[in-house]
């Protein structure tokens, strides 16, 4: 039976359509909710992935920002972090995690602020009551994403877009979120009737900061972006560069259709990739000293077109760059893959992570249509995707084991240190209170063995092993009698 198992098993590994290795969309998103929006996805060194994202209740109209973590292998029940007043939005947020295994989050109400941000242990932010109380600060943030140096300094920015003075803007906090510095306009040579869009903010190893945007005409009359812009900086947000044009519209009408630039970093390494003409199909420029230098434009996906509000990125356990993006024909989610140590060879093929149509006389079939594809890497071999049915639908995940990489071994689930107790038992002797698992009481705490369940395995062996011997025995009676 072994023999067998293994043998069907075998073929589906090596399928070569990569859309079997993965699994089937499983729903995020609360049942009934049909506005959600992209996520926010996290590792830990413990073997988690922390994911965030909102949605908005049409019964109460409120807006609500979820979160869930997931080990590779069972998710946790969604949980609200934070629910807003009727008829507020949330427009915008962004998380990150400190060095010290605290879980930051920040997020913007209305279309100019103002910004709340909150707190939480990573390992319990399960519980919304561990969240501190949400300060707030009148930063006219539209747009905004968040990072996090290994100084645990706090570094925000985002976009002015319908303020007086729109454009980037950046600040700081030293202090875990109760003061901030005065802001610091990015790109005060911004065109006059433009304003910025789709902000990407990410740091280094080396605590080194960057961010990138694209230019769209103000009164959003045109789809069309202007110019795909990129800074950094390399001594905490003290000084930044002069933003660095990416690329730019030309006289041409077709020109970044809806660009959506993805920015993402594997070592000293950056990418930019976006959508570049009529049939926005995928450009990239990389850079291979931290942005000080950027490579011609190449094509990443060939010929395949789409554009589906952003792409996702992640890197994996040997370094390499893993791109997931909805494009077409045949529809669907694509994955392929940069390996830094070759950067000549470019991006491998596209291979299929999700099938949503083969063509457009076919239909979707009941399958989800990808929008809004997101990344993240459980223990450096663990790939988790996300996305939205249509732009704001329900939210689905998928994920899949790369069995050729290599696993980071988690770090262990750290303990509680002994509480002193107002007794003669000396401090050696005093025992040590661990911990409550994460998540304990969801489907990702580890179930106890039932009493006795050896006894039990027992009970239905026996019965098994008399029935063999008692048919081995009757067969050799019957031949020495014959």
């Amino acid at each position: 039976m072994m023999g067998v198992l293994w043998g069907t098993a075998v073929p589906t590994t090596q399928a070569q359509d990569e859309s079997l290795l993965w699994t089937v969309p499983r729903l995020l998103s609360s049942p009934g909710i049909f506005e959600t929006s992209e996520t926010e996805i996290i590792s830990d060194p413990h073997g988690f992935i922390h994911v965030f994202w909102t949605e908005t209740n049409p019964e109460d109209n409120v807006s609500i920002i979820q979160y869930a973590t997931f080990d590779g292998v069972a998710w946790s029940e969604p949980n609200d972090v934070y629910v807003s007043a009727p008829d507020i939005d949330i427009i915008t947020f962004a998380a990150a995690l400190g060095q010290d295994g605290t879980l930051h989050l920040v997020w913007s109400e209305g279309n100019t602020g103002p910004i709340f941000y909150t707190n939480a242990p990573a390992l319990e932010a399960y519980s919304a009551r561990v969240w501190e109380r949400p300060s707030s600060f009148g930063f006219p943030a539209y747009r905004m994403k968040m990072v996090i140096d290994s100084k645990n300094v706090l570094h925000l920015m985002f976009i002015n877009f319908y303020g007086q003075e729109p454009g980037v803007y950046y600040t700081r906090s030293e202090d875990f979120g109760e003061t901030w510095l005065t802001t610091v306009w990015i790109d005060p040579d911004i065109p006059t009737y433009d304003t910025p869009n789709v902000i990407k903010f990410l740091i280094d190893e080396k605590d080194g900061l960057h961010a990138s945007w694209y230019y769209a005409a103000t009164d959003l009359s045109s789809p069309l972006g202007e110019w795909v812009r990129y800074v950094n900086s390399f001594d905490g947000g003290v000084t930044w560069s002069s933003p660095f044009t990416v690329d730019r519209a030309d006289d041409g009408i077709d020109e970044l259709r809806q660009p959506f630039p993805g920015l993402a970093i594997a070592g000293d390494t950056v990418h930019m990739v976006y959508a570049g003409n009529a049939t926005t199909q995928r450009e990239h420029r990389y850079s291979l000293d931290r942005g000080v230098t950027w490579s011609e434009t190449r094509r990443v996906m060939g010929d395949l077109q789409g554009q589906a509000l952003g792409d996702g990125f992640t890197t994996d356990s040997l370094g390499r760059l893993h791109f997931f993006g909805q494009i077409r024909w045949p529809q669907g989610v694509y994955h392929t893959i940069w390996d830094p140590s070759k950067p000549e060879a470019g991006w491998t093929t596209p291979q299929m992570a999700y099938v949503i149509s083969s063509s457009p006389e076919e239909g979707r079939e009941g399958r989800y249509h990808a929008h809004s594809v997101r990344a993240g890497t459980i223990n450096g071999n663990i790939l988790v995707v996300t996305f939205t049915d249509e732009a704001t639908g329900p939210l689905y995940a998928i994920w899949r084991k790369l069995d050729d990489v290599p696993e980071i071994e988690p770090l262990p689930i750290p303990t509680a240190t002994a509480t002193p107790e107002a007794t003669a038992t000396s401090e050696a002797d005093a025992a040590l209170t661990p911990t409550p698992p994460p998540f304990a009481g969801s489907d990702l705490a580890m179930p106890e063995a039932p009493p006795n369940a050896g006894l039990g395995i027992w009970i239905g062996v026996i019965p098994t092993l008399l029935l063999l011997g008692g048919i081995f025995g009757f067969r050799f009676y019957r031949m020495r009698n014959s």
